[in-house]
């Protein structure tokens, strides 16, 4: 009870190189295994955005928003984006966290808020509490149910177990029911969803040692005592009968965190919530259209990805999906390498920067997020071979590849998004590292330059981060 406010063949481009550019090409690929050909400089602060209000309705990217002029709002950072007019997943609960992350929420927050949901009514619309008294998401209890009866009525909505009802107690949770944000900015300020529930308890004797402040506690418990004010006791130790357990919550929200999230903590999160594991499905698919559609601003330019060498390119350039990786995601832009044929990028990089890279071992133990990989020997084709990126790593082993001038569909991925609005891009997911390296029909996995420890994934986090909210 809240006591008080509660996815025929894939098809790669031609990788032949323009005739019109052919002796900058030589001249940058003669260059490359000394140190450097060209310096590849940083991608501009701001990118163009595109208001494609189809795409975005039609292919159920729910939390990205570009009319909005955000897009951080992915997975947080920006709270006060429009309310939502309809809700996207497979169960409330996959739909609670989506519409968590798509007004700002950080993966930390969505999954501490929704451990307090999953305690109290375990995302039904219609819960009531069995002594009558709560009722819905957050057991909104006495003149706060009152209040969220009226509201609802007045709004012509139904408080039964469908999506108008979820939706309707999502918004009123978020700044319905006080006409303002009163917990996100607090909880999303927490950077675990872990806490100390022996400061946090509501109830009984237990209230005399709960800190007035839950700040610094996790978000699981800030968002009890701002939002829930429950019975809970602290620990299951504490288990007294008809009341709930503090820890459990915490578990709920671990639980979610690794589902939705990777497991990330805050400590590798960034302000557009891009966590630990890279990039989320939706992200990628937002970060795949964006370099699409902002092709002009990202790779034409003095102050561009390669200094505007990919910028009139129509085909052959895969290896402009490894620039943009090794450049936007790099500690020092100024120290990454030319970019050669395909088959040749994630050698050079691990070669070169030594310091950043790390070759991926043969069972893919060790790769990190924003790493860049290369097929070539054995192509049928007979060309120079593909390249491309991982942007997401998932803890059952899945990857998620985003990759430029390749088209269709190919073998073993479970998810697959394809677009072309002049510049080719597709992202894939797979659910394992063998399933990534029989992926490309034609071509045979070579390498793959990963970050050498999480920590250096880290901070490419951040800076991918950036890029997205640009």
């Amino acid at each position: 009870m809240a006591l008080v406010g509660k996815w025929t063949i894939g098809v790669e481009m031609k990788h032949t190189i323009k005739m019109t550019i052919k002796p900058f090409v030589v001249a940058i690929f003669s260059l490359v295994f000394i140190i450097s050909s060209i310096p590849l400089t940083s991608t501009q602060d701001t990118y163009a955005k595109k208001c494609d209000k189809d795409f975005y309705s039609n292919n159920d990217v729910f939390f990205y928003d570009p009319c909005s002029g955000s897009v951080c709002s992915a997975a947080g950072g920006n709270l006060t984006g429009p309310a939502p007019t309809s809700l996207t997943g497979a169960d409330n609960e996959e739909k609670a966290w989506n519409y968590f992350t798509a007004r700002g929420l950080t993966p930390v927050a969505a999954a501490g808020t929704m451990g307090n949901i999953e305690a109290e009514s375990g995302f039904r619309a219609s819960a009531v509490e069995s002594n009558g008294v709560g009722l819905g998401i957050i057991q909104w209890s006495y003149d706060r149910r009152t209040k969220l009866e009226s509201a609802a009525a007045a709004a012509g909505v139904n408080l039964s177990d469908n999506d108008a009802a979820l939706l309707f107690q999502l918004n009123y949770l978020w700044d319905g029911e006080y006409g303002a944000m009163t917990w996100q900015e607090q909880v999303n300020a927490e950077t675990t969803v872990e806490g100390d529930t022996t400061k946090a308890s509501f109830w009984g004797s237990f209230n005399n040692n709960r800190s007035e402040s839950q700040a610094g506690n996790g978000s699981t418990m800030v968002f009890h005592a701002l939002i829930e004010r429950s019975g809970d006791v602290p620990t299951e130790a504490d288990r007294i009968p008809g009341h709930g357990v503090l820890t459990h919550r915490i578990d709920n929200a671990k639980g979610f965190l690794e589902k939705y999230s990777g497991g990330a903590s805050g400590s590798t999160s960034s302000r557009c919530g891009v966590s630990g594991g890279g990039l989320s499905w939706d992200q990628a698919v937002i970060v795949a259209k964006k370099l699409s559609d902002d092709w002009s601003t990202i790779y034409c330019g003095g102050d561009s990805i390669k200094s505007g060498f990919y910028c009139d390119w129509d085909s052959g350039y895969c290896t402009a999906g490894a620039a943009w990786m090794a450049v936007t995601t790099a500690p020092q832009p100024f120290a990454v390498p030319g970019i050669p044929d395909g088959v040749n990028v994630a050698n050079t990089l691990t070669a070169i920067n030594f310091d950043v890279y790390a070759n991926a071992k043969p069972d893919g133990s060790n790769i990190q997020p924003f790493s860049i990989w290369s097929f070539g020997d054995g192509s049928i084709s007979g060309e120079p071979g593909h390249t491309g990126t991982i942007v997401g790593v998932g803890t059952d082993g899945s990857l998620i590849s985003l990759e430029t001038n390749w088209s269709g569909s190919v073998p073993g991925s479970t998810k697959e998004f394809t677009y072309n609005s002049g510049h080719r891009v597709a992202v894939y997911q797979f659910p394992s590292f063998e399933a990534f390296k029989n992926s490309h029909n034609g071509y045979v996995y070579n390498n793959m330059a990963t970050p050498k420890d999480s920590s250096i994934a880290g901070e490419m986090a951040k800076k991918m981060a950036k890029f997205i909210g640009n």
